[in-house]
């Protein structure tokens, strides 16, 4: 039997890898057909750096059978461009997409892209390891296949969306398996999936509201490959939220004393400002985080209801203190655009920061996301926003176009002055 050329192609920051691709590649190898009879080869490109037509003279010196395309509102566009001529070079290479972009909203991008082939909806090693099962192996049906959406005929097709896995242990690691190889900066582990907010700006947790864990012992053994590498200074966690709960700070904290490394520093992790006390502070210290990032998005009261989010301007004021008291850098953020705030309410959110003394303030424009609170619910808000990715905020029923504009360019001047001068 032939070996199939399977390349997950993603684009990233300058020096990121991708660690979902790492994931899909480590469960698929775990089959031994998969192993005998495919070639999966993980490439990383950069956003701003390479272009379509690199790519596609790579493709066209491979010409890989199946390419796995990891999506975000910020790179579809170059997706697109690349599925589009790469199925009119090599016509007969199955294209599957799957991320936080395509995944929501399959059918609508395969109605509109007839070079996408397949979507892949959720989470996705169990699905990714069975479509190599139908393609490599011949031993199933796509219809079968849960957590897909394809075209067939012409027609398009959703199945049944796949259930979570339930331990994520199945998954092996792709550090410890050689898959990926750990850079400086740029290296980051997850030890759970799942958040229990609901944000409705935010994708993280949609469809995944479950917390569900690495084992411990798993996550020191990654954490003690890393720090042990010479070359490694520090690196990130990403999981959505470092103080959720006592327990997992101490967890945490376990993990990264048995690296017996103090030198490794993480990068900046994402806390709940209101929840931060004497403990959090232990933890934080014990792991060695160099900075928080926290919101709180905005200030305003209804804009908070509107967008399911919860913030309490006193606790929230007590914890950016008490962190910057201890010497953790903090980063605090707002975004423009939300519904319920306009020019004028933005402004008294930027107050309110600056009032905190943070050692950064982030200021973003709204992607209206698909799979969000607020793409789901665009009618209710009269949100107006680009259909096309990244899906930018044109304007919703209390915060116009031209405020939003206006909005952009006070922030981007504010914000180059004060964490410049904080620096």
């Amino acid at each position: 039997m032939k070996r199939a050329n399977v390349v997950l192609v993603a684009f990233n920051i300058h020096d990121y890898f991708s660690l979902a691709f790492g994931y899909l590649k480590a469960y698929a190898l775990k089959d031994k057909a998969i192993q005998d009879y495919t070639n999966i080869e993980i490439v990383d490109f950069c956003i701003d750096c390479n272009d379509v037509m690199q790519i596609l003279y790579y493709f066209t010196r491979l010409k890989p059978d199946i390419v796995g395309l990891s999506t975000y509102c910020w790179n579809m566009e170059k997706m697109i461009e690349l599925s589009e001529l790469t199925k009119h070079l090599l016509p007969d290479t199955k294209i599957i997409m799957g991320g936080p972009e395509a995944g929501p909203i399959a059918e609508k991008y395969l109605k509109e892209n007839d070079c996408i082939d397949i979507i892949v909806r959720g989470e996705g090693e169990v699905t990714f390891y069975e479509l190599l099962r139908f393609f490599v192996a011949k031993d199933r049906k796509l219809s079968d296949i849960d957590g897909i959406s394809y075209r067939k005929n012409e027609k398009i097709y959703n199945n049944d969306d796949r259930p979570l896995i339930e331990d994520l242990n199945e998954i092996p690691s792709p550090y410890l398996t050689g898959i990926l190889r750990p850079k400086d900066k740029s290296t980051y582990l997850e030890t759970y999936r799942g958040c229990p907010f609901r944000c409705a700006y935010c994708f993280e947790g949609k469809g995944f509201p479950k917390l569900r864990f690495f084992s411990e012992e798993r996550a020191k053994e990654e954490v003690g490959m890393i720090t042990q590498d010479n070359e490694i200074h520090s690196f990130s966690f990403v999981d959505p939220v470092f103080n959720l709960n006592p327990k997992n700070m101490e967890r945490l904290s376990s993990i990264m004393q048995a690296s017996q490394n103090p030198d490794i520093k993480l990068h900046t992790v994402e806390i709940i400002a209101e929840a931060v006390d004497d403990e959090t502070i232990q933890r934080l210290e014990e792991c060695n985080v160099a900075s928080i990032e926290t919101g709180p998005q905005t200030t305003n009261k209804k804009t908070l209801e509107n967008i399911n989010r919860n913030f309490d301007p006193v606790k929230y004021s007590n914890g950016i203190k008490l962190l910057l008291k201890n010497n953790i850098k903090v980063l605090c953020d707002l975004i423009i655009g939300l519904p319920g705030d306009n020019f004028f309410i933005f402004l008294n959110s930027i107050k309110y920061i600056f009032n905190l003394r943070p050692n950064v303030i982030i200021f973003s424009t709204l992607h209206v996301i698909p799979g969000t609170g607020l793409y789901n619910n665009a009618e209710k808000f009269e949100m107006d926003f680009d259909d096309n990715p990244p899906h930018y905020i044109l304007g919703n029923y209390s915060f116009p176009f031209q405020e939003i504009r206006k909005a952009e360019i006070f922030a981007e001047s504010l914000a180059k002055e004060y964490n410049m001068r904080l620096e």
